[in-house]
């Protein structure tokens, strides 16, 4: 009997060892590691707390949110919570800051641009262009059609808009126009900073040409083969297409003729 529980004995303290190797580590390991996450997403999702004013039921729904996305996309609840925190110091409104976070988290995963400073370049567009913030969706397509089909990057578009948009916004253009040119101004190799102020200013000069008159229209108009007051009523009407004149060559007069450059 004595040499029986002593076989016996001998087999469940081997069985405890591997148990306690096989099965109790890792449960230990993942216990802590799941402790851990939580601490790090808490300590997160603290900083949208502090940058977004609401209450706990809305803290609660965009908790839910980052939960969920974190699920549904590549990104951990910890970097969507940061994106979030942006998105509102920038001033995206409470209601649209869930989608406004998808959205350029989607951004980060599909384009070369990081998250964080797409929600920074993004949210700034919009506030200088006065954008609804039910369009940043259509914002984020834009850029990736555009990165997919011209010789550039998305980062080098939101870049060379950025840019643009003071000046794009005076003279009227609209957001899809400026991207449409900061696109085509990027693809030929200018660079933001110097291209970007450059072009920004010629857009000026052409504002100030049409409201004031003078040679500098009468050069505007040589350019584009049109005369200054065909010019004139073009840029009044249709600002993207009196610039298109001017540095593409030829334009739709005002009677809806192509004319030579």
């Amino acid at each position: 009997i004595s040499k029986k529980c002593e076989t016996i004995s001998k087999a469940m303290t081997k069985a405890g060892k591997s148990l306690t190797t096989h099965v109790t580590a890792p449960i230990t390991a993942l216990g802590t590691a799941a402790v851990k996450a939580s601490v790090d997403y808490e300590y997160a999702f603290a900083d949208v707390r502090k940058t977004v004013d609401a209450t706990e039921e809305e803290y609660d729904r965009l908790s839910q949110s980052v939960k969920q996305m974190s699920t549904e996309v590549a990104a951990s609840a910890e970097d969507i919570a940061e994106v979030m925190s942006i998105a509102d110091q920038l001033g995206i409104e409470n209601e649209h800051l869930a989608e406004f976070t998808r959205t350029m988290i989607d951004l980060g995963n599909s384009t070369n641009v990081v998250a964080a400073d797409a929600a920074s370049e993004a949210a700034r567009f919009a506030n200088v262009m006065g954008m609804s913030q039910n369009e940043f969706q259509n914002l984020g397509s834009t850029l990736v059609d555009l990165g997919n089909n011209y010789a550039t990057t998305e980062s080098e578009i939101m870049a060379m808009s950025l840019r643009l948009a003071g000046a794009g916004k005076q003279v009227g253009l609209s957001e899809a126009q400026i991207l449409g040119f900061a696109a085509a101004l990027s693809s030929v190799g200018i660079e933001a900073q110097m291209g970007g102020s450059a072009f920004s200013k010629s857009l000026i000069k052409m504002e100030v040409a049409a409201t004031t008159g003078g040679d500098a229209l009468e050069d505007f108009a040589r350019v584009s083969s049109m005369s200054a007051s065909q010019f004139k009523e073009l840029w009044e009407r249709d600002a993207a297409g009196g610039l298109s004149g001017v540095y593409c060559g030829p334009v739709q007069n005002g009677r809806g003729r192509r004319q030579r450059h």
